[in-house]
């Protein structure tokens, strides 16, 4: 894994800002991957063709195989310690052992629509979610006993599952965005929910971030570990690569991290290619995207009122409207309202709203897009 990135860019001829992200197809038309990624000790990547029945491989010189074949539907993936690699198979409802020649074994059957999956930190135990059976998600031991592990009702098609560095495990609901959060001591909350795009792929955690996939809206999320997020990179759909000015995704869905954490590689739905992003921490080409509006909503939390500041570095049409966990809007602050370029101040009264979590949304006419995290207490 640790040269992946390397022997890439070098065989990809038209990369690489250093000051901004840069996107990169890095498969052809010889793979088909469209769902979960993941790399081997080796640095080989490893695909799921969640429409076919495949599993494709790509060593770090390029070379790409099928690497097994004869599934229902290849979704998520994990390596187990002896580098043995485990696949949901979702309309098929098992998993199975990979081995490295590309043989096949059953290894848990009769298990409802499994789909993402993760192994439980410094254990080859799996944390497997079902989508079909849309609130449960399961353990799986390493002798294949499966255990009920997390249930909430408000699970709905679990699917993106990864950790951050304090070892809080982030879901993912793939039918209706809610990010969930569960602590190393077992408290289960509701973290956020991005509103675009209607489903959200996979996670993945890089160096104090979340990034999520919104397949729909063809774009990518950027979320911090209060909840906030924000668009980070895609506009249109399409297949573009370039710096994140221009850069377009056509269904974003698998999403990993390089070991380093400056590199993220995405599967694209749509394509049936896997893009790869560098240079995570850049941030000429992203302002565009990512708008430097230095938000303030304090207190938050609030109980009955709050005030609301920000800076803007030229003049915009903007809106702002408070949204519910539902991402339905209940409070209009401004829409579609002229201002001038530097700072602005708004108060906000809680009257009428119930207790909970709502989100405040920032947007510009020209496209870019902030959210806070509110929390309104009782």
């Amino acid at each position: 894994m640790k040269n992946m990135t390397a022997t890439l860019l070098a065989v990809c001829v038209s990369i690489v800002s250093l000051h901004a992200q840069t996107v990169t197809t890095i498969t052809t038309s010889a793979s088909k991957i469209d769902d979960d990624i993941l790399f081997d000790a080796a640095g080989n990547l490893y695909g799921s063709n969640y429409v076919g029945a495949k599993v494709y491989k790509m060593t770090p010189d390029g070379v790409e195989s099928v690497f097994a074949s004869g599934f229902g539907s290849p979704n998520g993936l994990a390596f187990t310690d002896d580098g043995i690699l485990i696949m949901a198979d979702n309309t098929g409802n098992k998993l199975y052992k990979i081995f490295p020649d590309g043989s096949k074994e059953v290894f848990v059957d009769s298990l409802q629509g499994p789909s993402g999956m993760i192994r439980e930190k410094n254990s080859d135990t799996l944390i497997v979610t079902s989508y079909s059976s849309t609130n449960t998600i399961w353990k799986i031991a390493p002798d294949g006993s499966v255990s009920s592990f997390l249930n909430h009702p408000e699970f709905n098609g679990p699917v993106g599952l990864c950790y951050d560095d304090s070892m809080n495990l982030y879901i993912a609901n793939f039918s209706d965005r809610k990010i969930f959060k569960l602590t190393p001591d077992g408290q289960l909350t509701f973290f956020t929910q991005p509103p675009l795009g209607q489903y959200i792929g996979f996670l993945a955690y890089a160096n104090g971030s979340l990034y999520a996939t919104a397949m729909q809206a063809h774009k990518i999320y950027k979320i911090d570990l209060q909840g906030n997020y924000t668009v980070w990179l895609g506009s249109t759909i399409g297949s573009v690569d370039g710096d994140a000015s221009v850069a377009k995704f056509n269904r974003p869905n698998g999403i990993r991290p390089s070991s380093t954490g400056d590199t993220l590689y995405v599967s694209d739905f749509g394509s049936k290619k896997v893009r790869m992003i560098t240079n995570l921490g850049g941030a000429t080409a992203t302002n565009e995207l990512m708008p430097e509006w230095k938000v303030k909503v304090s207190p938050n939390p609030m109980t009955t009122n709050t005030q609301i500041a920000f800076e803007l570095p030229d003049a915009a049409t903007m809106s702002i409207g408070l949204y519910d966990d539902r991402g339905i809007l209940v409070r209009s602050i401004l829409a579609n309202e002229r201002l001038m370029q530097g700072a602005h101040h708004y108060s906000f009264v809680r009257e009428g709203l119930v207790a909970g979590v709502y989100f405040l949304n920032f947007e510009s006419s020209g496209g870019r897009f902030l959210a806070k995290k509110v929390v309104i207490l009782s």
